[in-house]
């Protein structure tokens, strides 16, 4: 039984973990501080409050316009303390269907007690007005807000790509709202994945092997300390299981050179080095400092350090820096809307705008294009991104393939599912495989 005092503490860590979520991604992270402060880390309340926050941050854009219209105020125009509380209290008493008597009473209570001793402003009476007030949608876009938990923007995108590519939205939609798997990659330089499993299932977890990739642990339920250890050691390493595939796509050899354009945190450049037994020459590309020392850090957690060069500058600019034609494999994994990955990331359901993505496109071009330079005759890149949208997969790699003469497509047919618009390139995706959404094209140099 959850007493008074756990549900205080819960509530405290909600706040504060959504607070610290506006400029903290991904999400990930200012969960896993938040349970650390509070001591709810690996408790039966940390996956209860992980779910909250991920849903607060999954119905952020929808609980915001309940917030303005109930009382008056955008919550951007109010400090962001009161701002994270309401966003709680909305979420709760408006949009969870499963909350019951007791946590709508907690959160009610403390989130009042949490606002009272941490703002000099009275916005107590804002929580009142939520309270008291239920919330209705009053047009057709305040309904798609309700119904899907995106923005109406993103929806009318999705819905577009989706009709094209001949998949089911809804089915899409329903799974991105659920949580999400916990995977990990063993790293096979210190572990196989067999002794892995059998340390953690020992240890009382409940694990089982991933089902696309050799080296993919999947752990259900909260994290313990033998799990957090293995993580810190570099032995296990938070990978979906869509992102070590295109390592395993690519498949460099040892005794090559690689080029991993835009890499940070590091999952595919880490793997990259643990793939080939660190017998390779890894250039890694990371244009911003400090996820640069994000990427650092976990290629000295993994030992994998000494097969990677780390370059603190643009991609664009690699084929100067290495060379043109000097790399055997490349991979290009750029910036991108994200859209495959909006049960991991929420606030990608609210961001989406359509001319950030024509710059985005223009970003994936451009570093396609450096990859290319940068690839040997007879050398393969593999192109990738985790979204769902045409528009940064089979236009991107189209438009590339009809102006380069010297591009071969080479066709992949498994694990994930052929793409019906571009022949030879794949897809994966949430509500068929498990699997965050990505897309891939891997082509070859011609000599």
């Amino acid at each position: 039984m959850v007493s008074m005092k756990d549900y205080e503490r819960m509530v405290y860590a909600i706040i504060e973990a959504v607070r610290q979520g506006e400029k903290i991604k991904p999400v990930q992270e200012p969960i896993r501080r938040a349970m650390i402060k509070y001591g709810l880390q690996g408790t039966t309340l940390d996956r209860r409050a992980s779910g909250i926050i991920y849903s607060v941050f999954r119905n952020l854009g929808i609980i915001d316009k309940i917030i303005e219209e109930i009382i008056g105020k955008k919550p951007y125009e109010l400090d962001s303390i009161t701002r994270s509380v309401l966003r709680l209290v909305t979420y709760v008493l408006q949009l969870d269907p499963r909350a019951g008597h007791s946590l709508k009473h907690s959160v009610t209570r403390y989130a009042k007690k949490y606002l009272a001793r941490r703002t000099r402003t009275n916005n107590i009476e804002y929580i009142n007005k939520i309270a008291e007030t239920k919330w209705k949608p009053k047009s057709s876009e305040e309904r798609i807000l309700l119904e899907y938990r995106i923005s109406p923007s993103l929806y009318y995108a999705l819905r577009n790509s989706f009709n094209l590519l001949g998949e089911d939205l809804e089915a899409f939609l329903t799974l991105t709202y659920k949580q999400y798997t916990k995977t990990f990659r063993v790293n096979t330089l210190k572990a196989s994945r067999k002794a892995i499993l059998v340390f953690l299932e020992r240890a009382g977890y409940s694990v089982e092997p991933g089902r696309y990739s050799r080296n993919a642990v999947i752990i259900h339920g909260p994290l313990g300390k033998d799990a957090v250890k293995l993580i810190e050691t570099g032995i296990l390493t938070p990978q979906d299981e869509s992102s070590m595939i295109a390592v395993e796509l690519l498949d460099p050899k040892p005794g090559t050179r690689i080029a991993d354009l835009c890499s940070a945190p590091g999952g595919k450049t880490s793997y990259l080095a643990e793939y080939t037994g660190l017998k390779s020459e890894i250039h890694s590309f990371e244009i911003h400092s400090n996820r640069a020392k994000r990427l650092r850090a976990l290629l000295e957690r993994t030992g994998t350090l000494k097969a990677v060069i780390i370059h603190v500058e643009d991609a664009r600019k690699a084929p100067e820096t290495l060379g043109e034609e000097t790399m055997d494999y490349v991979l290009v994994d750029p910036p991108c809307s994200s859209t495959g990955a909006l049960a991991r990331n929420p606030d990608v359901r609210w961001r989406y705008r359509e001319e950030d993505i024509r710059e985005i496109m223009r970003l994936q071009r451009e570093l396609l294009e450096a990859g290319w330079r940068l690839l040997r005759p007879s050398g393969r890149l593999l192109y990738t991104v985790c979204s769902v949208l045409v528009e940064e997969g089979e236009k991107i790699i189209k438009e590339f393939a009809e102006n380069h003469d010297d591009a071969e497509l080479i066709h992949l047919t498994k694990p994930f599912k052929p793409s019906p618009l571009l022949p030879g390139t794949m897809r994966a995706y949430p509500h068929i495989h498990g699997t965050i959404g990505f897309y891939y094209a891997l082509l070859r140099k011609k000599k």
